[in-house]
């Protein structure tokens, strides 16, 4: 180990203190970011390294909609390490507590909107970029942080960011996996629309109408017990549907206020989770393929397979494929041995950890993209784990992968 690493180590107290950093995760709490709204958080991240002396530029994914990068050390070659982390929050629970974007703090528990995922992983980025600029150690090579948008549409911004030529030479993405897991597998997402349109009938005469929703509840059954395949003996449950979004109604809008007849068109919102080696097109011929074998059984209506699903939904833009990269690579090791250097935490498993390899996440760009990548982040505890995070992992996150660019950059 470097004489300049164990400096930055013996001195992680000074260059980043625990309260700040919660405070950098309550600032970032206080910013609601839904999938599509990102800019305003990233103008706060912004805002946040540059008032810590950190040069930073926006990206322009779509018309009005910004992603924000920031670069430490030499502006020319490859940077030597990339923090990635998604700006884009997920949907609001009905079980959560009131007031969602003011964090409150209890004992080692942060609550508040978005901090699972993963406002505590983008404060544990720009705490470690903090702690690597105020240590004064200049750095041989870059270290590119990039925050991003529409993660959860695919990885449309990460997919920008590569776009454009950023790249590194390793990354870590810190989703709320815990700081114990070091994640290299996961599983691949597919999100498609499933839509069936049939012929609007008012209530009084039903054997004039086709029953779009009827057709729909009947197929989504048939289909979930279809065999398609796409099998992995280390995922053992998956190929895995999930339907979490109905929409049904007449005409192509699904209008709401004609109950008295049936509806006409029904579409369901699936997220389908599936196993490497397989690909974004083995699943959609897969689907296809059990979609033809039930359209025979309902003549009277059409069934649509719709992949990209229609924009206005949000919940798609880009394929999200599996990630396979090996557990034993450079970046696990670095993470596995400088974590209990810098906390009181141990690297419990890597590669494989389920049920977390379940996810979907922006590994799966980087890793395509030739950069050597893993999954490291803080996570809070049951049962309210989507509430909160523990500020003991954030802080063990953030500290570790300052150290980990300073082995790297400087």
């Amino acid at each position: 180990m470097t004489d300049s690493i164990e400096k930055m180590i013996g001195d992680l107290d000074r260059l980043l203190p625990e309260d700040e950093l919660v405070v950098i995760a309550t600032e970032l709490t206080a910013v609601p970011s839904f999938t599509g709204q990102e800019t305003p958080l990233a103008l706060q991240v912004q805002k946040t390294l540059a008032d810590n002396g950190i040069h930073t530029f926006g990206q322009q994914v779509q018309p009005g909609r910004f992603q924000m990068i920031g670069l430490l050390g030499p502006l020319r070659g490859t940077p030597a390490l990339m923090l990635n982390g998604h700006l884009d929050m997920d949907p609001l629970g009905r079980d959560h507590p009131e007031d969602p974007f003011t964090a409150r703090r209890i004992g080692d528990q942060l609550f508040g909107a978005g901090l699972h995922n993963m406002k505590s992983g983008l404060a544990a980025m720009i705490g470690a970029a903090i702690a690597v600029h105020r240590s004064g150690i200049p750095l041989r090579q870059g270290l590119l942080l990039e925050f991003v948008v529409g993660e959860l549409q695919g990885g449309v911004g990460t997919k920008h960011a590569l776009g454009s030529g950023l790249t590194a030479a390793a990354a870590v993405v810190p989703e709320p996996y815990s700081v114990r897991r070091v994640i290299t597998r996961t599983a691949g997402v597919h999100k498609f629309a499933l839509v069936v349109r049939g012929r609007s009938a008012h209530t009084s005469r039903p054997d004039e109408g086709v029953d779009a929703i009827a057709v729909l509840r009947q197929v989504l059954d048939l289909l979930d017990a279809a065999d398609i395949g796409l099998r992995n003996p280390d995922f053992p449950p998956l190929p895995r549907m999930q339907v979490a979004s109905l929409l049904a109604g007449r005409g192509e809008g699904h209008d709401l206020s004609g109950i008295s007849y049936c509806a006409d068109k029904a579409t369901a919102l699936i997220d389908l989770r599936y196993p490497p080696p397989h690909e974004p097109e083995d699943v959609h011929a897969a689907i296809d393929a059990a979609l033809d074998r039930l359209r025979p059984r309902f003549p009277t209506a059409t069934i649509d397979l719709e992949h990209p699903v229609d924009p206005q939904f949000r919940v798609s833009g880009t394929d999200m494929p599996p990630m396979d990269m090996s557990p034993d690579c450079a970046v696990v090791r670095d993470i596995a041995e400088l974590l209990p250097l810098v906390s009181d935490f141990d690297v419990e498993e890597t590669g494989l950890a389920l049920p977390y390899s379940y996810c979907g996440n922006d590994t799966t760009h980087l890793s395509r993209a030739g950069i050597e990548c893993c999954l490291f982040g803080p996570r809070g505890t049951t049962p309210d784990t989507e509430h909160h995070v523990l500020i003991s992992e954030m802080t063990a996150c953030a500290r570790t992968l300052a150290a980990l660019a300073m082995r790297r950059c400087a």
